[in-house]
């Protein structure tokens, strides 16, 4: 039945034909909604291509093996470009003594979790620098009254809805202030890691979901409007948040040329992001870094319960960095 079916000339023809369009859209991907969230989906098409390929060997397939394979490859490239940056694609940097720094970003919302659970996850990263996501009002008293201690310096925006956000530091916050891309609040400031380092210039944002093409275009243009910030401070630069983008997506990808600011995450896996595997997660939380800083460490984190809940990096200066040595 088997070598019946693989030498149906249509069947192949078909097959063929949906991985190298699944490729080519994944790669160079219209401007179309549909298709927009399909790409989404990349890492997930480039695992399926791989195993595919394999299957195809063992029917002896050799034409759609090799276009399996073919496209796997092809889409190993395209996501490494997305991940990895130039300099630092071989291997994460190794701590060099410098001042060294963790920040988190946490959406408490998502969190299927009891509060204190989640306190628990937060604290248990010991995180020097935590950002949350969805603050409401009942977060927001609760994380104040249990963060102060060891956060002592802090900034927040409170709503109903999900747009409220909240920065805290065991650092001093030396500038904080807000700003709205139209509805949507961002909080930016100042930090100081080390007396003889510049103070690190952050953005930390929150973009609209992606339910249509005209949400699309809106965080787009926020992403350009935080571009036009965080390109004026010669310090060294944090931008985080969840921009709802995934890295090998125009917006993000547009916002990185714009900057010049390095990607924090170096790879992804839906099926091991999470102690439960979730093979539709999508990497759309970021920490984005400027070249005065190096990203030692990059990982997903979980809540108690195993389920996704936010990022966090690991970040120093580099090696001889001082106030205004490096651009």
């Amino acid at each position: 039945m088997l070598e019946r079916i693989k030498n149906i000339g249509l069947y192949q023809l078909v097959v063929g034909l949906l991985l190298v369009l699944g490729t080519v859209f994944s790669v160079y991907t219209p401007d179309v909604f549909l298709f927009r969230i399909g790409a989404r989906f990349a890492v997930q098409f480039m695992f399926l291509c791989l195993m595919l390929g394999f299957l195809f060997l063992f029917l002896r397939s050799t034409n759609l093996m090799f276009v399996s394979f073919t496209a796997c490859a092809l889409m190993c490239i395209f996501l490494k470009a997305s991940f990895h940056d130039t300099e630092q694609a071989a291997f994460y940097p190794k701590l060099n003594g410098e001042p060294y720094f963790k920040v988190a970003h946490f959406n408490v919302g998502s969190s299927g979790q009891a509060p204190p659970n989640t306190l628990q996850t937060i604290l248990e990263t010991d995180a020097d620098i935590v950002a949350i996501q969805e603050l409401t009002f009942d977060w927001d008293g609760y994380l104040k009254q249990s963060l102060k201690e060891k956060y002592p310096y802090s900034e927040s925006i409170v709503r109903l809805d999900f747009r409220g956000l909240a920065i805290y530091s065991k650092y001093p916050l030396t500038q904080i202030d807000t700003f709205h891309f139209e509805d949507t609040p961002n909080i930016f400031g100042t930090i100081q890691i080390d007396d003889k380092r510049e103070d690190i210039f952050f953005v930390y944002a929150n973009t609209e979901p992606p339910v249509n093409t005209r949400a699309y275009d809106k965080i787009r243009r926020h992403l350009m409007y935080i571009a036009d910030i965080v390109k004026k401070p010669g310090a060294p630069v944090l931008t985080l948040g969840a921009y709802n983008v995934v890295p090998w997506s125009y917006e993000l990808k547009s916002f990185r040329t714009l900057t010049g600011l390095c990607n924090g995450r170096r790879d992804f896996s839906p099926t091991l992001i999470t102690p439960n595997t979730q093979l539709l997660q999508v990497p759309t939380d970021h920490i984005l870094h400027s070249r005065q800083l190096e990203c030692v460490d990059f990982e997903p984190l979980s809540d108690s319960g195993g389920d996704y809940i936010g990022v966090m990096g690991e970040f120093q200066y580099k090696p001889g960095y001082a106030k205004g040595s490096v651009k």
